[in-house]
């Protein structure tokens, strides 16, 4: 198949579902015309909550422009092989990969074993026992495998509701302080340094955990930060509006223009969906009793690419890098790479994935 009349790029020439030519007038016995639309690889999605079926997830991945997902435990426990294989056995079209807990009940989970039967990566949150937390750092640089840490003390949250601002006091509700993150990204990247290991600090939010990440070693330790805190802020709450009620919470304005200005400047390494899928009836209640979480999976693409951002950068962040991180040949339109692409049209006031690739 070949490609053409691509905006932003050559004709591409695929066989076997790798980009084996890029190039001019290119020809084959199929040509798929691409009508001045622009191609861009597919996301892979390092955040997606396994809060619905796998099918579900492929359907909405699909729509989203999203080719590869990491499932992140947080909805459902995956720390044995029978959760491990029923997700991995599933029919999809997307590619999933699967982070298992590595800590379950305060005991370690089986590790080795786990990585063994396919996991890709240890997920924990960063309130555990410290021993076992530097028990899973020894087993991931054994293994070679990447930690996923979410960052936040459940102590110190409480029952905490949205950021802690005005906004919080004028409604009357619990705030969550930027603490209560920062003071954890500090001492999970401070154990860090003592292992060779593979670590991403996933949705961060604030301005202070910026500035501790400020200076980390780059080949070892990756920041990735949710589409929602590039978007929204806790202004957008408004009159208790629950479907901005998510986790971690949205910042101030603040805090957001810091987190751009990282984007912008390449200091972030991944931006993901954070994706959880809440149904009406878990949202459409008083917003103490609501659930947390925004489903946005099946409208990545259109969210991301919508940002005042170089394209360039936002395909680093949503596909190169985190390819690169679990070493996928996908993630870039280049020679050789598989390709997992998607045609956009977009302009001012439209933005329509118009066609996905995977083959």
């Amino acid at each position: 198949m070949v490609i053409t009349n691509i905006a932003n790029s050559k004709d591409i020439k695929i066989e076997d579902g790798i980009i084996v030519e890029i190039g001019d007038n290119l020809s084959d016995s199929e040509i798929y015309d691409a009508n001045g639309s622009s191609i861009y690889p597919l996301i892979v999605d390092l955040n997606v909550k396994n809060s619905e079926s796998i099918s579900k997830l492929n359907q909405r991945a699909l729509k989203g422009g999203v080719g590869t997902i990491l499932m992140i435990p947080k909805h459902k426990p995956i720390y044995n092989k029978l959760h491990l294989a029923y997700n991995l056995t599933k029919e999809k079209d997307i590619d999933l990969l699967v982070a298992i807990e590595a800590i379950h009940e305060n005991k370690l989970t089986d590790i080795h074993i786990l990585v063994d039967k396919g996991a890709s990566a240890l997920f924990l949150n960063s309130d555990e026992d410290m021993n076992l937390i530097r028990r899973v750092f020894q087993y991931a640089e054994m293994l070679n495998v990447p930690i996923f840490v979410n960052a936040n003390n459940k102590s110190l949250l409480g029952v905490g509701q949205i950021n802690a601002s005005d906004k919080a006091y004028s409604l009357g509700l619990e705030g969550i302080e930027n603490y209560v993150e920062s003071i954890e990204v500090a001492k999970i990247l401070e154990l860090s340094k003592y292992f060779d290991v593979k670590l991403v600090f996933q949705s961060i939010t604030t301005k202070e955990s910026l500035e501790i990440l400020k200076n980390r070693d780059r080949n070892k330790i990756f920041v990735d930060v949710c589409i929602d805190n590039l978007l929204y802020t806790d202004e957008d709450i408004g009159d208790f509006n629950t479907l901005f009620k998510t986790f971690p919470p949205l910042r101030s304005e603040e805090d957001k223009k810091a987190l751009l200005e990282a984007v912008k400047n390449e200091e972030i390494d991944f931006i993901s969906s954070n994706h959880i899928a809440i149904s009406d009836e878990n949202k459409d209640v008083a917003f103490e009793e609501a659930e947390f979480g925004i489903s946005k999976l099946d409208k990545f693409a259109k969210l991301a690419y919508s940002l005042n951002i170089d394209d360039k950068i936002m395909t680093k962040m949503l596909s190169s890098n985190p390819a690169k991180l679990f070493g996928l040949n996908e993630g870039d339109i280049k020679i050789g790479k598989k390709a997992k692409l998607m045609l956009i049209e977009k302009n001012e006031y439209e933005f329509k994935i118009k066609k996905v690739f995977i083959f």
